[in-house]
Order: structure tokens, then sequence, then C-alpha cells
């Protein structure tokens, strides 16, 4: 992106409302399929209480068939990531994208504890990828388009604008600022944008829309009380998530030792079910009853929310382990919220403050993001708890890291400034001493001493006599009128003529 020509705003507009479209039309699909499931169908057969015992485990047979025959999708979303950073693209051959899409549709119409976020990276990641492959876009571009169409993806899905920009933003190296990095984010907030004009406007075509992904409005004046209970309560939110992550790991270690599908399927089914029957809470993720359940819990007490929270996340992971695959976000934000929820009943001073950092801390653990939690939590809790809500994220991932005991991956690393070059270190050398006026006369007579014995043991020449000199300057002269009266021939010497042969006759 070294050109910041027009054509990148329209890929990435175009991008942007394509991924809002895709996004509105899974959701809307999979609301449909949800009150036809159970809703309308429930009351044509008279409400029968062992209802969902029964979808449940018709899920678990279909579920089982579908991953012996065609492999364990949908794909999480560790997956897609982790595969987005080692190739800079998400594949979508053998039919990866029919296959994510059926295989979600099945796991969420059937009522697993699990989000659509997952599924839905893996589609548009493929899509974009695909597109890019067959418009022969350069590498470096494919890319940031892959990330503008995730990024946009999660933060429509979540209804939090600055959550796909926010997650980009932690990740980044910001050390060194450049024109192009700020020309990225620039396309990225304008494809996020559109992303939520395009959601908006498919999404509305659909009927009976509920409100999601939000919770009661809960008083969030800060007493003394409340100021002196947040440590502890970001404390237990940062063990609380490291707990969700502990069983997250067993769960993926359980579902690679599984040669057989379809038993193991069909059990997480029937637990579902019996969970079901038990309460509703503990059937699908939970962004659309989030609200009911936050309106409903004054009248629950400290001990039934705690199972509600934690037998959530039980769920969950046992449904992850049996090949119901899908997202996790949204069931740890629900059961969260539900135990942060106890911890304000039992203890009621500011409950507002408490529930978001209690839930802050306990997400910010499994996204290892803290700011990207606080940009997903922006509209969830009122704004001015947001930097309580970072600080939250923050402090629950340093007390892990800090602790041995957790091993936990340092990802949280301390700022720092720009280094600047540093000047070569001058060696300190101590001024000399002026000598007196003593020694000075005592140094340039040991020198003029030194002198002289030179001149002393050097040969001496005598000067020649100035008879000599007077002499040699004189001989030039003679020779000079010898080579003049040699010059001229005698009269003997002379060539002879017929005058001077008569002469001499």
């Amino acid at each position: 992106m070294n050109k910041f020509k027009l054509t990148f705003f329209g890929y990435s507009g175009a991008l942007g409302f394509a991924v809002g479209a895709i996004v509105a039309l899974f959701m809307g699909l999979s609301e449909l399929g949800h009150q036809l499931l159970w809703q309308l169908l429930p009351q044509a057969v008279g409400n029968p209480r062992f209802y969902p015992l029964i979808v449940c485990t018709i899920g678990g047979v279909a579920i089982g068939f579908f991953v012996k025959i065609f492999g364990r999708y949908p794909r999480t979303l560790q997956e897609s990531l982790k595969e987005y950073q080692e190739t800079q693209r998400i594949d979508y051959h053998g039919g990866k994208l029919v296959k994510n899409l059926l295989g979600a549709l099945i796991v969420l119409l059937f009522g697993a504890s699990l989000g659509p976020e997952a599924a839905l990276v893996a589609i548009i990641g493929g899509l974009v990828t695909y597109v890019a492959d067959r418009r022969k876009i350069a590498e470096a571009q494919r890319a940031d388009l892959v990330e503008f169409g995730v990024g946009t993806s999660l933060g429509v899905i979540f209804m939090t604008p600055l959550f796909g920009v926010g997650r980009s933003l932690e990740g980044d190296d910001w050390q060194v600022v450049t024109e192009s990095k700020i020309k990225k984010y620039v396309l990225y907030i304008f494809a996020t944008f559109t992303g939520f004009i395009g959601y908006l406007l498919i999404y509305n075509v659909f009927p009976n829309q509920e409100q999601v992904f939000a919770i009661r409005r809960m008083e969030s004046s800060f007493t003394w009380q409340g100021l002196l209970l947040v440590i502890p309560i970001i404390l237990l939110g940062a063990l609380f998530g490291k707990f969700f992550l502990v069983l997250q790991e067993q769960s993926d270690k359980l579902n690679q030792r599984i040669r057989n599908p379809l038993p193991l399927a069909i059990a997480a089914g029937i637990i579902l079910g019996i969970l079901g029957i038990i309460s509703p809470y503990f059937l699908f993720s939970g962004e659309h009853n989030l609200l009911s359940f936050t309106r409903q819990a004054e009248t629950m007490n400290f001990f039934l929310l705690l199972v509600i929270g934690f037998g959530k996340v039980a769920i969950t992971m046992f449904c992850l382990a049996c090949n119901w695959r899908g997202g996790t976000i949204f069931p740890m934000i629900f059961s969260s919220i539900a135990v942060g929820l106890a911890f304000a009943n039992l203890l009621p001073y500011s409950p507002g403050l408490l529930v978001a950092v209690f839930t802050a801390s306990a997400c910010a653990v499994v996204m290892k993001k803290p700011f990207a939690t606080a940009c997903l939590f922006l509209l969830l809790f009122p704004v001015e708890l947001f930097l309580w809500i970072w600080l939250a994220g923050y402090l629950g991932n340093l007390f892990l890291q800090r602790v041995p005991f957790f091993q936990e991956e340092q990802t949280i690393k301390s700022f720092k400034f720009p280094e600047l070059p540093k000047r070569p270190v001058k060696a300190n050398v101590q001024p000399e001493e002026k000598p007196s006026a003593t020694e000075v006369a005592e140094l340039r007579k040991a020198a003029e001493r030194k002198k002289a014995a030179k001149l002393d043991a050097q040969p001496r020449v005598e000067a020649p006599k100035k008879e000599l000199l007077t002499r040699e300057a004189k001989r030039p002269r003679v020779t000079e009128r010898k080579t003049e009266t040699l010059s001229k021939p005698s009269a003997a010497e002379q060539p002879l003529t017929r005058m001077s042969r008569h002469r001499r006759k």
C-alpha cells in the first residue's frame, strides 16, 4: 500500500459492504431457523416439556453424521486466525466454504451453546482470499483485505465498530509509525463503516428482529466500598478467565482423541437437552437472551447465578469436545456477566462497576487483548467505564503472567518509547596541570643542551680558503679566452689557396 489511490477506497468500501451483507444474511437465516424450530414448532405441538431433549438429540445425530462424512467443520476462530498469521490467507479449496456454512447452521439451529463468529470468519476470510486470487491482487494487499474482512465481520457480529480495528491496533508494533500504516487503518475504518451500512440494509429485511448483545442498565456510581473491591474483583475475573482457558484446552485434547464422532455427538446433544429443560439459558450462545437474563438476575440468588455461569462454561466446552463446533466469545461473555452479577448481588456496592471489571478481566485473559476487550464492551457497558474496563483487562493479564504458578504466556509487554540513537561516550580525560615558570625554564635549558649535543656529535667540515675560491672563480674566464683563441685557426692550419701558395714560393 505504497500509493494511496482511490481504488483502495473502492476495494475497501466494496469489501466492507459485502461483508456486512453476508453477516446479515447468515444471521437472518439462523434467526428464521431458530424461530421455526424453537418457537413455532413447539407451539404447534403444545410446548412439550421434553422438547429441548428431543431436538438436541436429533441435532447430535445430524452433527455426528456430518462430521463423519465431511470432517470437523466449522473451523474454530483460533484455527482460522492461526492460519491467517502463518500464511496471510484463509484457504477455500476443497469446498471448505460450503462445509463451514452447513456445519455452522446445523450447530446453531439445534441449540448449541456456541456463537456464529467462528464460522463467519472462516467463510468471509475464504471468500476474500478467493476473490483476491481471481483478481490477481498482490500478496501484501491481499493480506490487508483479508484482515479488513475478518475485522469488519467481528465488528458487525458484536455490533461494536471498533472491535476489529482495536484488535489489529493492539497487535501492531507502534514503536515505528509509518505513513503506510496510518493509511491502512484509514481504509480499515472505512471498510468497517461500509460494513455496518450493508448489515443494516440487509438485516432490516428479516422480520421479528430482537435486540441482541445488550444488558440492563445498572447503577455505575462510585462508592468507596466499590472502589476498594475493584482489585479483588479483577483478580477473581482473571481466575475465572483462566478456568475458561483450562477447560478449553482439555476439550481440544479430548476432541483430538475422538475416532468415532457419532456417539459423543449424540451424548452432547442429550446432555445439552437435559440442561435446556432445567434452564433455557444453557441453550444457544447467549447474545439474544442476555438482556432478559440480566433483568431476571435481580431475583436470583448468589448460588443460582454461579451455577448458571459455570454451567454455561462447562456445556460450551463439552460441545466443543464432542464436535459441536463454533465460537466461544458470546458464551464467554454471558458466563462472565452471570458470575459478575453473582458477586454484585453478594456485594451491592457500585454493581455496574464491579460487573464491568469482572467481565473485562475474564474476557481479556481469554482473548489476550485488553484494548480490544475494552472496544468490545464500549457499547455494552456505560461509556464512562471504558478506562476502568481497559485497566481491568490489563491488570488481569498482568496478574496471571507475573504469577509463575499459572505458566501464562507473556503477552502483555511494558510500553517503551522509541529509542533514539545514542551518542558515543567520550573517555574521561583529566586536564593536565600547567607547569610552573621554573619548570618551563628548566625544560628549555634541557632542550637547548640536547640540541647542542646533537650538533657536537655531527662531523665538522672545514671552510675552504679564500684563495682557492678566487682561483676557482677565475678559471672559467681563462678557459673562455682559450676557447675563443682556439676557436680561430692559425695560419699554418688554414687551408692552402693559390694565393697562399704563391706567397710561399
